[in-house]
Order: C-alpha cells, then sequence, then structure tokens
C-alpha cells in the first residue's frame, strides 16, 4: 500500500502529461480530485494499481470543463416540464434577447426624457391590454408575488384561506410558509374537500386583511366535493371590505378551450372579470415566457406593492423581462400559436404521429433497437390542468443488450441529453415535445448509445 500510494505522481506531472486538451484550470481540479479519490480508495484496500488514472483525470477534465447547464432533448410528453426548464422561447423570442443582452439597453432609462425610469414600464401596457387589468407589476416569480403582496398588504393581519388550497408546489415549498415569511397570519377555513362560501363569511373579523383563494394546479379533486367559485369570494370581499386575491398559477391568456382542449382552465381576462381585486401568475407556465411573477388588478392597490421596499429584492432580471415583453408581443399580434407552449399543447394528434413516423424511418437499420409506434398520453406538466390528458403519438424503443432503465441513463449521459420515460420496461420517446429540428440529433444520439 505504502509503496503505490509513494507512486502517485505530483498534480503538477499530470497537468503536463494533459497539456493543451484542456484549460489548466479544469485539468488541476481534475487531477486533485482523482488523485485523492485514489489515495482514499488505496488506503481503504479497494484498489490495488494505479492503472487507468490519467485516463481518468483526462475524462473528468472533460466534465468539468463543458458548461453544467446544457440544452436537453424533452421526449417526456410533459410539455412544462419544471425539471426541464420549463417553457422553451420562440425562436422570434431568442434573436431578440441575442441583441439585447449583447450590449447595454434602455431597462431603467426613460429615453424621451434622459431620466431614470422603470422596468416595469415595458410591459405594463401590454399585461393591461391583454388581461383587461387596470394595473399590473412584474417582478422575479409568482412565489415572490405571493410573498410581496401579502407583506404589503397583510403584514400582522389575516388572510383567509380554504384548506384544501394550502398546497405544496416544486421543490417543497408550501403556500403556509409563504405566508408566514410575509408576515400574515394563516386563518385556515372550511375543510380538505369542502369549503363553502359561509365559511369564509364567517371567519372575517376587524383584523382580516384579505379572503385569498389559490390555484390547485398540481393537483385535483373528485368526489364529494365543494369550492367557492372565485366571483363568489371576490363579491364578499367587497361587501366587507376587505381584499381579495387569487393566485391563479400558470398564467393563461390563449384561450384554449377555443383550441379544443375543453380544459375549463379560465384565462387571466377571465379571473379578473370575476371582480377579484388581484390576481397572480407566473410566466413561465401557460403564459409561455422566461421565468417572472406578474400582479394584475386594481391600480391602487398594485401602486402599494411598487411602494414595497421588498420589492427590489424581488425584481425581475432584464433577459425575463426582455422575454416577456417579446412574448406578451406575439399575443398581442394574435400569433400565439408561435409560443411553443400553446403549439405544443394545441398539436393536433395527426400532426404528432407524422413526426414519430419520420422518426421511425431514420431508425430503420439500427439492429439492436426495436422501435413501433404506440399511441399514449402526455400531460401539460407545470403545475397546470392536471386534470387533462393529451392524445399522443410516441416512439416505443426495446434495445436488445441493455434494460430500459440503463437505455435511458445513457441517454441522458448523451450529448445532446435525451429525456424520455419508461412503460413497462419500454422507452416512451413522446413527440409532442420533440420538434422537427431535433429529430436528425435524436436519430444520431440513439444510434450512438444503442451501438
Amino acid at each position: 500500500m505504502r509503496e503505490l500510494l509513494r507512486r502517485i505522481p505530483q498534480v503538477s506531472k499530470v497537468v503536463e502529461s494533459l497539456k493543451g486538451l484542456y484549460p489548466e484550470v479544469y485539468i488541476k481540479m481534475a487531477a486533485r480530485e482523482v488523485l485523492d479519490r485514489f489515495r482514499r480508495e488505496i488506503a481503504e484496500g479497494k484498489r490495488k494499481s494505479l492503472e487507468g488514472l490519467i485516463e481518468e483525470v483526462e475524462e473528468r477534465a472533460r466534465q468539468i470543463s463543458e458548461p453544467n447547464l446544457k440544452r436537453v432533448i424533452n421526449a417526456t410528453g410533459v410539455v412544462i416540464n419544471t425539471n426541464l426548464g420549463r417553457a422553451p422561447l420562440s425562436e422570434e423570442t431568442l434573436r431578440f434577447l441575442s441583441e439585447l443582452a449583447a450590449g447595454y439597453s434602455n431597462l431603467e432609462f426613460d429615453l424621451d426624457s434622459g431620466s431614470r425610469g422603470s422596468r416595469n414600464e415595458h410591459v405594463e401596457e401590454l399585461l393591461t391590454h391583454l388581461t383587461g387589468a387596470q394595473a399590473a407589476l412584474v417582478l422575479n416569480n409568482n412565489a415572490g408575488a405571493v410573498l410581496l403582496v401579502l407583506n404589503t398588504l397583510a403584514k400582522g393581519k389575516e388572510v383567509v384561506i380554504s384548506r384544501g388550497e394550502l398546497v405544496e408546489i416544486g421543490g417543497s415549498f408550501r403556500i403556509p410558509e409563504i405566508m408566514e415569511s410575509s408576515g400574515a397570519i394563516l386563518k385556515e377555513v372550511g375543510t380538505t374537500n369542502k369549503t363553502r362560501l359561509q365559511d369564509y363569511e364567517r371567519a372575517i373579523n376587524p383584523d382580516t386583511a384579505i379572503l385569498m383563494k389559490v390555484h390547485r394546479s398540481n393537483f385535483y379533486m373528485e368526489g364529494f366535493v365543494q369550492d367557492t367559485p372565485l366571483w363568489e369570494l371576490a363579491s364578499l370581499a367587497k361587501e366587507r371590505g376587505v381584499i381579495s386575491y387569487y393566485d391563479s398559477g400558470s398564467g393563461l391568456i390563449a384561450d384554449l378551450n377555443r383550441a379544443g382542449l375543453g380544459t375549463g382552465e379560465p384565462t387571466l381576462r377571465e379571473s379578473l372579470a370575476t371582480g377579484v381585486d388581484l390576481v397572480s401568475c407566473s410566466g413561465d407556465k401557460l403564459l409561455g415566457s422566461a421565468q417572472a411573477g406578474i400582479v394584475l388588478g386594481s391600480s391602487e392597490l398594485i401602486e402599494k406593492l411598487k411602494r414595497n421596499p421588498l420589492l427590489r429584492a424581488l425584481r425581475i432580471d432584464k433577459l425575463c423581462l426582455g422575454a416577456l415583453e417579446y412574448t406578451l408581443r406575439i399575443y398581442m399580434e394574435g400569433r400565439q400559436e408561435e409560443v411553443p407552449v400553446i403549439r405544443m399543447l394545441t398539436q393536433p394528434p395527426a400532426q404528432i404521429k407524422r413526426r414519430a413516423k419520420r422518426l421511425l424511418r431514420k431508425l430503420k437499420g439500427i439492429e439492436s433497437l426495436e422501435a413501433k409506434l404506440v399511441k399514449d398520453f402526455s400531460k401539460p406538466g407545470g403545475g397546470s390542468m392536471p386534470h387533462l390528458s393529451l392524445e399522443t403519438y410516441c416512439v416505443a424503443l426495446r434495445h436488445r443488450g441493455m434494460s430500459a432503465s440503463l437505455f435511458s441513463e445513457k441517454l441522458r449521459g448523451a450529448e445532446p441529453p435525451v429525456v424520455c420515460r419508461i412503460k413497462e420496461d419500454t422507452l416512451l420517446l413522446d413527440m409532442r415535445t420533440v420538434s422537427d429540428r431535433e429529430l436528425g440529433e435524436l436519430r444520431r444520439v440513439l444510434l450512438s448509445v444503442a451501438a
């Protein structure tokens, strides 16, 4: 063991042997990591030679030198896939962002007056036009929007909410915890499955600030259930002189019911038409843009939110703002089908089937693969419309020498990585979320991994 430890080369020697392959800083990082591991494994009796040391350093240096964030081919069929970055942006939006990011911009500069401006002004008029709201405010995400609304309008006061709407959102964040962080006092009413208008009415007292409703974005309830409609809650709030607030979650502008999906999901305009004082939502879900939090509604209340010092900590980044503005302009011009999320959600099954058949033709001749066309169902994802299943077509793959789980693992390690789903020990590549331009890449990856 001691002899083997003495033979371990110095970091500088390893770096010298791999010089020029990758930037030196990454080779050093890799060398230290691999050498430390070799020493530990030798001391534990798990390694009897130094075989493969240089090769392992080289491979690790290659891994470290590549960006951690990378483009992924989403073959899961989940359109708004939170783990894979939620909403992809349109090519038009990307071109606009490329120009915006390459230099300076009028982010907070009024070009007419030559004085300081507001980043909110770039999108407020677009949002009010599209939704019918009196005013609008944008910040970094919807959890931040909830935090700002409650901190501004209900700090030290009670916020009445149904027990059936105390949801947990992504990353184990829970609505009650966000409410507590805001300084508001949570007051639960009703039961898990039934909350009536009278429950809210009985809970109102001099300490009540807000009647809050939260969209059950990532689950739904059936059976012996009762819910209080938003318009009833808004009417009660006005009658009793408190604020009504709806966290709508997904931020739908397009009418998906007109597209034949029959979702029953209200648009932002429809939600505001109930008379609710404030509505908040995400920018990167059904709206189909970059991460953002959007608050819409009463100009008097929005003005109070704008004056909260907390807003600076929650303000939206310039690139997210640029993506949001350009996406909103696509809606303004009546081109909603060019927003990738909307296009994928409303794709006719026949179009998806044709794409699946194209991939099947590209896979002919790969002897290690069994490939066939199967009909299945996609999900909208991203905490939106959990009850909805969308008819889709997949390319079902079995590898003659690998299990489905191992095959899937190797696809995730490819370049670019391919993420799919497994059903009955078969890989399903859902063509709803694979674009036409990705088919060639997908064939190349499958050919490489299958070999």
